[in-house]
């Protein structure tokens, strides 16, 4: 026994002795291993562990970042044998590091970019909600065809009132090939300069998704966004990019988006000879922006009539000229923005689908009316171009809008925007009174009768013209009101507009109802109805009419005779017509 146990105490010890030396091999082993992935990963993501943990948007000089220009030419910095054919792995939300953040999947590479090294491009940051982004394009159309650029548009992004996080492209709800036919622009979207594949818009969709339960305005990046987010230098404008004024929540999640991390320079500095915008500047300007920031449009056309964002390396590369603005919702013109819709937003139109299902809704909500006029569906606005011209719609799951059809014929109606919902919070922010906001519905009846008036006077139309009602209203007391006056709420939630169109489809929808209805009545404080009668003013000259507590008949020639001599010191009188008319 006493033999047997010496025996078996020599054995163990060999095996402790056995199984320590495996163990530090290992350990050993991993270490290395560890080692070399993580130098893979770095060289692999083209960013430093410092750029990796940066926050989203910092201010740095344009020095301090290595720039990846967005170009087909160079693979976007990723494995020469990277291919748009490469199959990808499903993303996975299980598998995570140390720090609970998503691991970077072997599949994952930066996206490929369609950039032509040939072509000049202009894009920008989104900023706001739905009716600011569309100014936002507006501007920069205007910009991108004063510099003969290609415009970039980013796609309409989430904004407060879409817990999703999503997007949908312009192209779903304009007509894109009728703004180029219409003014020679050449117009893409980010989706197909930038295509993702499926693994990639989950990455994004992620960040975006996480950065939304964060406070602050800009949120540290995953590990998985940083490797394959790729730099592009972006001009600071009227301060969004500069520390102190940050990028929004509707620019940060474009950029969550499609994987692309904005490295903030200062503007161009101005030519020795350039045109001074000071005088200008100080009538614009009300919130103190620091001077050295572009604000004035005639300003930034001058300082970039010839730039070119590449160094002779990158033109010898072959990479593409890209101006890239923080923003161009706030871009001031000295003619105070009349030049944004007489070049450019007046030609923006809607899809024909869109129109065709607008159509085909007011219809339907009116047919069962006493005495409607019925007309042929002539609308030149609802003209549909051929199939090379403009690109079908696209529901939000991908599928084609080709089962609407348009109405042979159509109902003159008056379309009522009533913004009820979230109004009353936003005229508080900006110091109006509630009441100046949320009017009651006297005063849209008494605006509605003189809007028939107008209709059956000038229009030649029948004077009891049906009324059709887009809100954003939720309330029950509105809606009971609505039927007692005879009028026609439209129901998205029953027609399934956003099953059919996306998210923003019901925005849309009563955005092209409001502009081609035979008459509107709008809502002053909301700047989806001024846009409105624009549209009305601009495509069928149309007079549209805002209610007021204060629109007496002796009121309203005095706020219009105000309007005049106002615009007749600053605008040509052939763009009186658009402003004035907002005001009645």
């Amino acid at each position: 026994m006493k033999g047997f146990a010496r025996n078996g105490q020599s054995q163990g010890l060999k095996n402790r002795t056995l199984f320590i030396l495996v163990a530090i091999i290992l350990i050993s082993a991993w270490t290395l291993l560890t080692t070399m992935d993580l130098a893979s990963f770095q060289l692999y993501s083209g960013n430093s562990n410092d750029n990796n943990n940066n926050n989203v948007g910092q201010h740095k000089d344009q020095s301090t970042l290595p720039q990846q220009p967005l170009d087909t030419n160079t693979n976007n910095g990723t494995n020469p044998n990277y291919s748009h054919d490469d199959n990808y792995d499903s993303y996975d939300n299980n598998d995570n590091d140390n720090n609970g953040q998503p691991l970077v999947s072997a599949t994952l590479k930066p996206p490929v970019s369609n950039l032509d090294a040939n072509t000049k491009y202009l894009s920008f940051l989104p900023f706001g909600g739905l009716t600011n982004q569309f100014i936002a394009v507006q501007s920069a159309a205007y910009i991108a065809l004063k510099l003969n650029r290609t415009l970039i548009l980013p796609p309409i992004i989430s904004n407060s009132h879409d817990h999703k996080n999503t997007h949908q492209q312009w192209s779903q709800y304009m007509d894109l090939p009728k703004l180029t036919q219409l003014t020679g622009l050449s117009v893409l979207e980010w989706s197909q300069v930038r295509p993702l594949t499926e693994e990639q818009r989950q990455v994004g969709l992620d960040q975006a998704l996480q950065s939304t339960h964060l406070s602050g305005p800009y949120h540290s990046e995953t590990e998985t966004w940083a490797s394959v987010a790729e730099n592009i230098t972006c001009q600071i404008v009227y301060g969004y990019g500069n520390p102190d004024l940050d990028i929004n929540f509707s620019a940060q999640n474009f950029m969550f988006h499609f994987l692309i991390r904005p490295v903030f320079v200062p503007p161009v500095a101005a030519r020795p000879d350039a045109p001074v915008y000071d005088n200008d500047r100080q009538r614009l300007v009300h919130d103190n922006q620091n001077p050295e920031d572009l604000v004035i449009v005639e300003d930034l056309l001058d300082r970039y009539s010839d730039y070119d964002s590449r160094t002779p390396e990158d033109r010898a590369a072959g990479k593409a000229d890209m101006l890239f603005l923080s923003h161009t919702f706030k871009i001031k013109t000295i003619d105070r923005g009349g030049v944004y819709w007489k070049e450019a937003g007046k030609n923006m139109h809607f899809e024909p689908k869109i129109m065709e299902y607008a159509t085909l809704k007011i219809n339907e909500v009116v047919q069962g009316d006493h005495n409607i006029e019925v007309l042929p569906n002539n609308d030149p606005e609802e003209v549909e171009l051929t199939e090379e011209e403009h690109q079908n719609p696209v529901s939000e799951d991908g599928t084609l809008v080709t089962d609407i059809q348009a109405p042979t014929t159509r109902i003159p109606h008056i379309a009522v925007h009533l913004r009820r919902g979230d109004i009353w919070t936003k005229c508080r922010g900006a110091n109006r009174a509630v009441e100046n906001c949320v009017l009651p519905f006297e005063k849209y009846s008494d605006a509605v009768e003189r809007a028939r008036e107008y209709a059956a006077k000038s229009l030649g139309l029948v004077s009891h013209l049906p009324v059709v009602v887009a809100t954003d209203s939720t309330s029950e007391e509105d809606f009971a009101k609505i039927q007692e006056l005879g009028w026609h709420r439209l129901d998205h939630s029953k027609y399934g507009t956003t099953e059919i169109w996306g998210t923003f489809g019901p925005a849309m929808v009563d955005a092209a109802i409001l502009a081609h209805a035979d008459v509107l009545v709008g809502s002053g404080v909301s700047t989806m109805s001024r846009i409105a009668g624009m549209r009305q003013k601009g495509w069928y000259n149309h007079e549209s009419f805002f209610p007021s507590l204060e629109d007496g008949p002796k009121m309203v020639r005095r706020r219009r005779m105000m309007m005049k001599r106002r615009l007749e010191t600053e605008v040509e009188r052939d763009d009186l017509d658009d402003e004035i008319l907002m005001i009645f």
